[in-house]
């Protein structure tokens, strides 16, 4: 009984070493191909085992549909900004800025620069009765108002970033600063006291009108005033200081070896509001026909 099983036990071996004689024979026959298959099967065999297991304990949601999204392919290399590293088949590193400084869209506003003060004052003068000064009044109104200087970023696009590899740098094109309507609220108009000839009574009243007209050549002179101080240039000092502060992070975190120069669009030729021209006295007139008589 023994003699039989062991004898069982070795035709059994004999049978397994045949068989693995003959699978190494078939093997070396097929030569380098059946390698390659072999080392196909090894890396597609796990792959497949994973996206198995993702298929089964993510939702469909997380894998936006099933496999259709699985197999999507990037962008090619060309399609951005720069290149870090590029291995072909086997993918690429790259960093693109102006999607980083486009995407927040919260930041692409207007931006205010500069907030300046500004005064005016008008003195208000009625002249009573022949013009004479015992019968006249006057009165000095302030205006005090503000001018707030902003940098639209609202409108900026891919055009208005470039990448420098050389230098290591990107530079953002801005517009200039834009100075909005100057702001006078009604608490920031100051009115002096009245002064009155020694038969002078009352105060000096103006219609709505009147006063909106008062303010408006008021608002005028401070335009003036802003223009010859050349406020405006101050304003693009700050804003360019603004929004490098604002999106340097931004260039810093795609990479930090990159450094933003913020630079403006074609300069903008501002010119101050001329003066309306005096016009001509009668007396003037009287003058020249008397001069031709």
């Amino acid at each position: 009984m023994e003699e039989n099983e062991r004898f069982n036990e070795k035709e059994f071996l004999e049978k397994v070493e045949n068989a693995a004689r003959e699978g190494a024979e078939k093997a070396a026959g097929k030569g380098i191909g059946a390698a390659i298959v072999k080392s196909m099967i090894k890396v597609m065999v796990p792959a497949l085992v994973i996206i198995g297991i993702m298929t089964f304990f993510l939702p469909k949601r997380s894998l936006g549909g099933g496999f259709r999204n699985l197999f999507n392919k990037e962008e090619d290399v060309e399609e951005h900004e720069l290149t870090l590293e590029n291995q072909g088949f086997f993918g690429y590193t790259t960093a693109d800025f102006a999607e980083a400084v486009l995407s927040d869209r919260t930041q692409l506003k207007k931006l205010e620069v500069l907030s300046y003060k500004v005064t005016d004052a008008a003195t208000l003068t009625d002249a009573g009765f022949a013009k004479l000064s015992v019968f006249s009044k006057t009165q000095l109104i302030t205006y005090h108002g503000t001018a707030v200087y902003t940098i639209d970023l609202a409108e900026l696009t891919m055009d208005n970033i470039h990448v420098d590899e050389n230098a290591r740098k990107v530079y953002l094109t801005i517009p200039h600063a834009v100075q909005e309507p100057i702001n006078i609220q009604a608490s920031d108009i100051e009115f002096g006291d009245v002064e009155k000839g020694t038969l002078a009574f009352g105060q000096i009243k103006l219609t709505p009108q009147q006063q909106r007209d008062v303010q408006v050549k008021a608002q005028e002179t401070m335009e003036r005033k802003l223009i010859e101080q050349d406020i405006l240039s101050e304003a693009d000092r700050f804003g360019k200081m603004a929004v490098w502060e604002l999106y340097q992070p931004i260039i810093s975190s795609v990479s930090p070896a990159y450094k933003l120069e913020v630079v403006f669009e074609d300069p903008i030729i501002e010119e101050a509001p001329s003066e309306e021209p005096e016009a001509e006295t009668g007396e003037g007139t009287e003058e020249d026909d008397t001069s031709e008589g």
